[in-house]
């Protein structure tokens, strides 16, 4: 699910896949395991829509202790209204309940109601979505959760202020988004959403969303009342619904996460709360992380990464500490964005053929345990997957090909004495991403290139990367795309219309084009059911015509923890461990 954006962390991001595959040793080149993608099973999401609460107990587990969690991405921020990546998604699923939610119940990811008592009741026309509240839901301060907060948070994830990075389903199908500037800059009299009484929260829609319910799963949708809105402070300290709640937050730093004395589980289907609290580390270097972990000293028994594994450890995780290692599916794809504002298509080509994949993923410590290569906008487990070949056959492996590109480069009337100029953002102060920097810049520069590298702190890239008018033309947020339930509504709408870039948010290619906007127009206004190939069509002729990226892998989910963490468990439509399901042994 996406939604998600992929983490940029040195070779390729701080999000993995999953399905075990074999891998190299450290010394050896990152050799490619052959495997049949047509093989991947397709990917469903039920609904539980009468489902009460609490969530089903883990056998065996027990209360107490904290979880330590260190890994090298930083967020930019804690704002509901602003979360559209895997990491920030899944640390405000343990402070902030939404509309609905996905629980694990049998072994099987599904959506659930949450502060709603339903999945929404719909109107005949598809055009109206009405959710209640259910009773007795209170925030961290005693406070009861209203419609009119529900409906105040949403319309704040209209304020390009406050949710640069926020999805745009919002402003696409909610009636008169977009054109609606939020609460503090938007018509008072607009009547997209509405909360009648204290419990009703009416959305109305200018076009049938039957995937409505699963977006409610996201934080855009967790009340915030207004009256405590504190609109670019709010990150500091966003009041909790969940089982925990903010104890301390250092913006690039680390966040500390208590008990919710107020949360409860009677109402609740979809959490547990075994851990006493959380301690999330920002900016620390993942392969260090990994290698204290599953030596499990001290705290680092209590702790654990969700990082992909490093390639120097895969030995240890293959043999004796195969059981602090848990790997699963995910619904990220990871892409080299190109802004095409900047970068014209014949050139976007060259990059392609130039660039060096398998020396970025050896140089980054990547495995085959944290990827699949790939060459398609949607994943394979996704209904309508079409598979095709990249620029001149590339397959999603391979070292690049810099004499053919420099060809391509002198035909455009680029050489030498006028090559052609890419810019970027690196994390100056990650070992991992200055070797990786190094060996692209040079790859890219022996096809005729001429490469600024910009190196920025890593608490800062994400903030600068995901700026639309960055002075830079490759690199961008986001540098890969998690679908944010699994159908391909989920990832062209939000990577490749005209929305996101209307509301000042990064996309694959920053791209604007009315003829990409009437094709996806077209497959939506079909039922759900018979979208997907459609869209499978769609990802082809987009990369052919279009290229506003360049997809390579497609992520598996990792996790390592310590020997005191038990029941890690991979949630299939994030590639994330669910958090709320572990418990540390006493």
């Amino acid at each position: 699910m996406r939604w998600t954006k992929v983490l940029t962390v040195g070779a390729a991001v701080s999000l993995g896949f999953v399905a075990a595959c074999g891998a190299p040793t450290p010394t050896e080149p990152t050799d490619v395991v052959q495997f049949d993608k047509s093989t991947i099973a397709t990917a469903t999401s039920g609904m539980l829509p009468d489902v009460k609460g609490p969530a089903p107990e883990v056998a065996g587990a027990q209360r107490g202790g904290i979880l330590t969690v260190p890994y090298f991405s930083t967020p930019a921020n804690f704002d509901p209204s602003d979360q559209y990546f895997n990491d920030t998604l899944t640390i405000l699923g343990l402070t902030h309940r939404a509309l609905t939610a996905y629980a694990y119940i049998d072994g099987q990811s599904v959506l659930v109601p949450d502060l709603a008592t339903d999945l929404g009741q719909v109107s005949e026309d598809g055009l109206t979505f009405t959710f209640t509240l259910k009773d007795g839901i209170t925030y961290e301060d005693g406070a009861p959760v209203t419609a009119q907060d529900v409906v105040f948070a949403l319309k704040r994830s209209f304020d390009k202020d406050l949710a640069q990075n926020a999805p745009t389903y919002q402003r696409e199908f909610f009636k008169g988004g977009s054109t609606y500037d939020g609460p503090y800059q938007g018509d008072p009299k607009w009547k997209g959403v509405e909360a009648r009484g204290e419990k009703t929260i009416l959305i109305r829609l200018e076009k049938r969303f039957e995937s409505l319910p699963y977006f409610a799963a996201y934080p855009q949708f967790s009340p915030i009342p207004q009256a405590k809105d504190k609109k670019q402070d709010y990150t500091l300290h966003p009041l909790a619904t969940g089982p925990y709640k903010f104890k301390s937050y250092t913006p690039g730093s680390e966040l500390i996460l208590e008990r919710n004395p107020e949360w409860d589980p009677a109402t609740d289907p979809a959490r547990n709360d075994y851990v006493d609290g959380f301690h999330f580390k920002f900016g620390v270097e993942d392969v260090k992380a990994q290698t204290a972990i599953l030596s499990s000293n001290g705290v680092d028994a209590t702790s654990l990464n969700w990082s992909p594994i490093d390639s120097s450890l895969v030995e240890q995780i293959e043999g004796p500490k195969k059981a602090q290692f848990v790997e699963g599916p995910s619904s990220c794809v990871y892409t080299l964005n190109l802004d095409v504002r900047k970068i014209p298509l014949e050139v976007r080509k060259a990059i392609a053929v130039a660039y060096p994949f398998d020396s970025v993923r050896k140089a980054g410590g990547q495995s085959t345990h944290a990827y699949l290569p790939g060459t398609t906008f949607i994943p394979p487990q996704v209904p309508g997957w079409l598979d095709y070949p990249g620029v001149e056959g590339f397959d999603g492996t391979g070292d690049g090909d810099a004499e053919k590109a420099r060809t391509m480069l002198a035909d455009l009337g680029y050489g030498p004495n006028r090559p052609f100029e890419l810019s970027y953002y690196y994390e100056k102060d990650s070992a991992v991403a200055q070797r990786v920097n190094q060996v692209r810049k040079q790859k890219l520069e022996a096809a005729g290139f001429r490469v600024v590298d910009k190196g920025v702190p890593a608490k800062e890239r994400r903030e600068l990367a995901g700026t639309i008018d960055a002075p830079v033309n490759m690199l961008q947020s986001p540098a890969g795309w998690c679908y944010d339930w699994p159908s391909a509504d989920s990832i062209f709408p939000p990577m490749v219309s005209s929305v996101a870039v209307s509301q000042g948010a990064t996309s694959w290619g920053n791209i604007s084009e009315e003829k990409i906007d009437q094709k996806i127009r077209r497959i939506q206004e079909l039922p759900i059911a018979d979208q997907g190939p459609e869209w499978g069509k769609f990802d082809k002729w987009l990369f052919e015509s279009y290229l506003p990226a360049i997809p390579y892998q497609y992520s598996k989910g990792n996790a390592v923890f310590g020997t005191k963490v038990r029941n890690v468990v991979n949630d299939p439509h994030h590639g994330m461990p669910i958090m709320t399901q572990i418990w540390i042994e006493q």
